[in-house]
């Protein structure tokens, strides 16, 4: 036992040995009863607790004043000190909660009222705006026949061939140029005048302009298959809901400078260059995601593909357009060239003064109002990508054979997909040409901008033809159309499953993915249709334009190409790049595919590689001077621009996110060091650009990306399975599949595909996206996958189901009216099925 006598001695350790602790000792000054001081030291310990709470309070109130106020000092600026630490806000529950919450598509923004209205427009003056819009394309054609195009394999050139615009487009292309064109005229006649802030001139009366593009449109909506063009889905819509060609969805009302065509500028100030917003915020990091591959980016660039081609500005024969010219040189009115500083740390060396840029295509709505872009590709995941979306590209891919496509046969028995013997397609060389080696064709003109891009086009052709002959040999009587259709149809069901199987739990998160009812319904037999006819499944410009441009800064600038683990080796991205010819290899699909499961990705941040923000598209040893490539978030950017793409703050409130109006509201939502960037270059953040301001948000829990990715990107793939009459999972109507065969789809994986349809890959990882080596995805071998062996029994027509599925309906009972032999009437309850 010790008392405070005990004296402090050394242990033999070298210690000091104290007594044991017993609590805090209170020493009181003599002449006071115990009783007294117990008082005394509640009354003080009550003071000290009462002014804490006080302090506390008057802090908080303090800060929800300068919060609510926008407070930012006494001159009145947004530049004055943050009065807040950033914090990540995606840390909150009720973040989570929020979009969770959200499961059915957010209500686009309303179209804006013409304003004009009050001004009459009779049928001379609509015809005299329609005369000045066909007098504009007129002498924009005329100077196009005094320009030169892009010089051949210089990389504009190249960047205008991976976003190659077909000829329907080119049509309504110029279509939309006169539309432009004569809201313009009217708004000038009738002294428009844009209203500070984000407005534009509205919706406006129809333009009677002859359209011979506007065919008779017949619909079956009994048919099995889908049309190539996306057509004939929704029969309140059934020319425009899905289809190509037609303008994409605005999510929010579209801000241009002029309130009608001219690319966003600031509502402040100015907007910082395109390149130095690059420059400045998108630096160069090499920070890798291990969780991940870039399979995850090359299926992400194969299904934007399947949904997305925003269509370019081309002159009148298809050519590119040369937007860097002379000064002493008239420049094509659809230019709007990337600004490059003369201290720029990259391009100064090759003395470049602009990055090459055209304006998308403006496409033809039918009204007065605001420029609108469009969609050459149909919203829907169908395959279209594999096929084309138009029926001349589908009979052109088409062997006619027993459903097959057209392949090129190589002299040791592989499958490649048809040679392009184009010589001006952007991708063929002579070097390789003489050497028997060409680019190759498929459902869609970008298919050769990168080697594993192409890997996977060759993929599903594979698959397709697999699917046919596995039809075809289960029911021999069905002629070909009756097969192609059928492995089509199954193909796209296939894309889509492993789209919201195995895609979007990775950028999502499985729980977020699972509370938006973004999972496949397997093994719920009882689900209900996923079809609502009235959810328009359009792609957003926002998504296309800007949101689903994210991977971009998933590609790291090295691939792993090693053939062993013993010896490492390397390619970097540009070398890639319109380079498909190693497919011409005996196992060349097998070593890309091989690449993209082995290479890491690199984080999702603000922060690309260099191989994206210089050498885009950059020159080949066969050029004949050394030629820089582009900076492709610096077109990202300009993009958005471009199509009127409001700022970062709109979209965070039309998503039911808190608001980032003011510097301290952003700091909330966007990294420190971020925000300085940020702030550094913009004026006001209603100036931040969407896709630097959503690539600046750290992940949500369990996602790749921040909440308002995660709201862009779920509010799209809601629609496109909502949306789809055709839809994979469908319980009802003539193009569901039966029980047994869906049971089939949902054993599919992308895993089992690459297996089936590879020269001779023999083992992978059930999830190729994820590069975990947990239990449930080490290595194994391809027969032993689920989906290897595709059954097509089901698809037989002497076992085909007569009776497919049970479906839920809405209403607890409905009343059915029976007549009975003796013509009485009588009326039943009949209960929910």
């Amino acid at each position: 036992m010790t008392d405070e006598t005990t004296p402090l001695t050394a242990s033999s350790s070298g210690y000091v040995v104290l007594p044991p602790y017993q609590g805090p000792s209170y020493v009181f000054p003599g002449g006071v009863s115990p009783r007294a001081r117990r008082s005394k030291m509640k009354q003080f310990q009550c003071c000290i607790t009462i002014t804490f709470i006080v302090i506390v309070i008057a802090a908080l109130l303090l800060a929800l004043w300068l919060s609510g106020s926008g407070y930012t000092g006494s001159s009145g600026d947004d530049d004055g000190p943050s009065y807040f630490f950033a914090t990540n806000e995606t840390d909150a529950p009720s973040l989570w909660q929020t979009l969770a919450a959200i499961k059915k598509p957010i209500p686009d923004e309303p179209e804006t009222d013409w304003a004009l209205r009050q001004a009459t427009l009779d049928p001379n003056e609509g015809a005299q705006a329609v005369s000045a819009g066909i007098k504009a394309l007129g002498d924009r054609e005329i100077l196009e026949e005094g320009l030169q195009p892009s010089a051949f394999d210089t990389p504009q050139f190249r960047h205008y061939r991976s976003l190659s615009t077909n000829p329907e487009a080119r049509k309504l292309a110029r279509r939309g140029y006169v539309e432009n064109h004569a809201t313009l005229n009217i708004a000038q006649r009738f002294n428009y005048t844009k209203q500070p802030g984000r407005s534009n001139i509205g919706l406006g009366p129809p333009i009677v302009l002859l359209d011979p593009t506007v065919l008779r449109l017949d619909c079956d909506f009994n048919e099995r298959f889908r049309r190539s063009t996306g057509v004939c889905n929704n029969k309140l819509h059934p020319r425009t809901y899905g289809a190509s060609m037609v303008p994409y969805r605005r999510m929010v009302a579209p801000d241009y400078a002029d309130g009608i065509a001219a690319p966003r500028i600031s509502h402040v100030g100015k907007l910082p260059p395109a390149r130095q917003v690059s420059l400045s915020i998108h630096r160069t990091s090499y920070e890798t995601d291990s969780n991940f591959t870039v399979m995850l980016a090359v299926f992400g660039q194969f299904l934007d593909h399947d949904i997305t081609a925003t269509s370019l500005t081309t002159s009148q024969e298809g050519e590119s357009i040369d937007c860097c010219v002379a000064k002493t040189q008239q420049q094509h009115p659809e230019c709007f060239p990337v600004q490059i500083l003369a201290d720029d740390p990259y391009y100064k060396q090759y003395n470049l003064s602009c990055m090459n840029f055209v304006r998308s295509a403006p496409a033809p709505t039918g009204r007065f109002g605001p420029r609108e872009q469009f969609n050459q590709a149909t919203a829907f995941i169908d395959g279209s990508v594999v096929y084309g979306n138009l029926e001349q590209r589908q009979r052109q891919l088409r062997s006619y054979i027993n459903g097959t496509l057209r392949m090129f046969l190589t002299d040791d028995g592989r499958e490649l997909l048809p040679i392009s013997s184009n010589p001006e397609d952007g991708c063929n060389r002579l070097q390789m040409t003489r050497q028997g080696k060409y680019c190759f064709e498929s459902g869609d003109d970008r298919a050769n901008e990168n080697l594993l891009l192409t890997s996977m086009h060759l993929l599903w052709a594979r698959h397709h033809n697999y699917l046919a002959r596995g039809l075809n040999a289960i029911n021999p009587d069905w002629d070909d159309e009756h097969v192609y259709q059928e492995a089509r149809k199954i193909l796209a069901a296939q894309i889509a499953h492993i789209t919201y199987n195995e895609f979007l739990p990775v950028l999502l998160g499985r729980n977020l993915s699972e509370a938006k009812g973004l999972l496949p319904a397997r093994g719920q037999p009882h689900a209900p249709d996923t079809y609502d006819p009235e959810v328009n499944p359009n792609i957003a410009n926002c998504f296309a334009a800007a949101a689903f441009r994210f991977a971009h800064t998933l590609l790291p600038g090295l691939f792993n190409v090693s053939r062993d683990h013993s010896t490492p080796e390397s390619i970097e991205l540009h070398k890639m790049l319109f380079n498909p010819f190693s497919l011409w290899v005996r196992h060349g699909i097998d070593h890309a595919l091989q690449t993209a499961s082995n290479t890491p990705v690199l984080r999702v941040d603000p922060f690309f590689s260099l191989e994206i923000t210089q050498k885009l598209f950059e020159g080949t040893t066969e050029d004949r001077l050394p030629i820089c490539g582009l900076d492709l978030v610096s077109l990202n950017i300009q993009r958005g621009r471009d199509q009127g793409i409001p700022a970062y703050p709109v979209f965070r409130r039309h998503c039911r996110l808190p608001p980032v109006d003011t510097w301290e509201q952003m700091a909330r939502a966007v990294d420190n060091s971020t925000l300085e960037s940020i702030r550094q270059i913009y004026a006001s953040p209603q100036d931040v650009d969407l896709y630097t301001g959503a690539l600046s948000e750290p992940p949500l829990e369990g996602a790749i990306f921040g909440p308002l990715l995660s709201c862009l990107v779920s509010d799209q793939f809601i629609r496109l399975k909502l949306g789809d009459s055709f839809w994979y999972e469908r319980k009802i109507g003539p193009q569901r599949f039966t029980k047994t065969q869906l049971d089939e789809i949902y054993k599919s994986s992308l895993a089992a595909i690459i297996c089936r349809n590879s020269d001779n890959i023999q083992q992978v990882r059930p999830h190729l996206m994820e590069r975990q080596q947990g239990d449930d995805n080490r290595h194994v071998n391809c027969t032993n996958l689920e989906g290897f062996q595709f059954d097509f029994q089901p698809w037989s027509e002497a076992i085909m189901e007569p009776q497919l599925h049970r479906a839920g309906f809405s209403q607890a009972m409905s009343l059915v009216r029976l007549m009975h032999n003796n013509n009485i009437k009588a009326t039943i309850n009949h209960e929910r099925l």
